[in-house]
């Protein structure tokens, strides 16, 4: 991770994971010339399974791992442990419904650990504490995507960077092995979608773990950044905080979202938000619908945290917001959000101008300083008192979409618009057209359809 704890925090703190899925042309950190940098060299390499996992380490070299044993057949602990943990994994992403793992029991191209298990390679890691790689000379090509066999390189002794051995292999090796899951349905992943599943799922093994809140502070501060923009070096950890979209979406729709997602993708090599759409859709609902829901969900965390909204919001980072004033303006590009504080001493009015319908307009009353999700509106909208205004694109369409919004006099409402206070009623159109917002008195109604980018989303690369 990014931000490993423990003693060498200070140090640690500009080290980056590098769960890079780089296609491996079948060979191991335990050849000779070994794998992208990581070899053994002369020091004498161990084994250890358990369950369908098999563990690679050595107690010798640069890449020893901590030798304390309490086991009568001195293997180290924490060699026990990554076995232990990763195995279990494995067991508990099988009994969630995910697919299991592609085997490289083919030794045909090269090494393969000597069996079909998944092959755990514990060695010393430079800016990194763990790695998934998708062997590409093993691949089997479906009808829409690449499934690949996988194996994982870990940090030796992870006890460096985390408060403790225990709690870093408990953090990485669960996300490593839903990296080896993920390539079962496909290895080319979008890395948004690859790291904040993965961040996800290993919450979702133990809650008492907090990586994933670590990163959400890099997401809660680049909102203006599309969730499926180009990843680069300095935007790695926005990429582990995506993982509040997965979050947002099993708390909305339940756990089996991410899975079906998943399937669809596996099934078309759609990108990740065109087979969340087709998903979504099934359900009644869009990625369009959705974002923007998901955006006055992130305005509601920290001390704003009140009605509706994330289980644990009071303990998430809080998005940035800029003085509305008279008017603000901004433009979004795909699937990004602005935030705006709105203060009318007497009823006001709030709209949202836009050349391009691309962009949906909230308002979220505040009650105290508390988000009122309850109450939500669409713009325009009226409103006495305090509010945050959340502009957020709705579309992965990533041509610049400006906006204006404005503070101006109450807006007459006809019969048919709300007066604040209104839910998020959405649902799918059954049919491709234009995008439109139809507002009920109490309700927004929300369609999207056709119009996504299904090409695929280039090389896997995932931390």
């Amino acid at each position: 991770m990014s931000r490993p704890l423990g003693a060498a925090a200070a140090l640690a703190a500009a080290l980056l994971i590098a769960r890079g899925a780089a296609a491996a042309t079948c060979t191991r950190p335990t050849d000779a010339a070994g794998f992208g940098g990581f070899a053994y060299g002369s020091a004498a390499v161990q084994s250890f399974g358990a369950g369908d996992v098999l563990v690679w380490y050595t107690t010798a070299g640069v890449h020893a791992v901590n030798p304390a044993s309490t086991r009568t057949d001195g293997v180290p602990d924490e060699v026990a442990t990554v076995a232990a943990v990763t195995s279990d994994a494995l067991v508990q992403y099988a009994a969630m419904g995910y697919r299991a793992r592609v085997s490289d029991a083919d030794a045909a191209c090269g090494s393969n650990g000597g069996d079909g298990r998944l092959d755990v390679y514990v060695m010393h890691m430079n800016g990194a504490d763990g790695e998934t790689v998708a062997e590409s000379d093993r691949c089997v090509a479906g009808s829409g995507a690449t499934a690949c066999p996988s194996f994982i390189i870990a940090q030796a002794q992870l006890g460096l960077y985390y408060a403790s051995a225990d709690i870093g292999i408990r953090t990485v090796l669960p996300h490593e092995t839903f990296h080896v899951v993920q390539n079962a349905y496909d290895a080319n992943l979008d890395r948004f979608w690859a790291e904040g599943t993965a961040q996800w799922a290993a919450k979702k093994l133990d809650p008492s773990l907090r990586d994933l809140e670590r990163f959400l502070p890099a997401f809660f501060r680049d909102t203006s950044r599309a969730l499926d923009g180009p990843a680069n070096g300095v935007t790695a950890a926005f990429l582990y905080g995506a993982a509040i979209w997965p979050l947002f979406l099993t708390q909305r729709f339940g756990d089996d979202v991410v899975r079906a997602i998943l399937d669809e993708e596996a099934a078309t090599g759609a990108a990740a938000l065109a087979a969340t759409d087709v998903v979504l859709q099934a359900m009644q609902t869009s990625t369009a619908a959705e974002y923007p829901l998901f955006s006055a969900w992130n305005a509601a965390t920290g001390t704003r945290a009140g009605t509706g909204g994330y289980t644990d919001a009071a303990t998430y980072p809080m998005v940035t917001v800029a003085e509305l004033g008279a008017s603000a303006s901004g433009t979004t590009s795909g699937f990004a959000s602005y935030f705006y504080h709105v203060s009318a001493t007497t009823p006001g009015g709030v709209t949202l101008d836009q050349p391009t319908p691309r962009n949906r307009g909230i308002l979220v009353p505040l009650d105290g300083g508390v988000a009122r999700l309850d109450r939500l509106a669409a713009l325009p909208a009226n409103l006495v008192g305090d509010g945050i205004v959340v502009v957020s694109g709705a579309s992965d369409d990533k041509s610049d979409a400006p906006f204006t919004v404005t503070l101006g006099p109450a807006i007459p409402m006809s019969g048919n618009m709300p007066h604040g206070g209104c839910s998020f009623l959405p649902r799918a159109s059954s049919s491709p057209g234009p995008l439109e917002v139809a507002l009920g008195a109490l309700a927004l109604t929300s369609l999207l359809v056709g119009g996504y980018d299904t090409r695929r989303r280039g090389v896997p690369n995932v931390d």
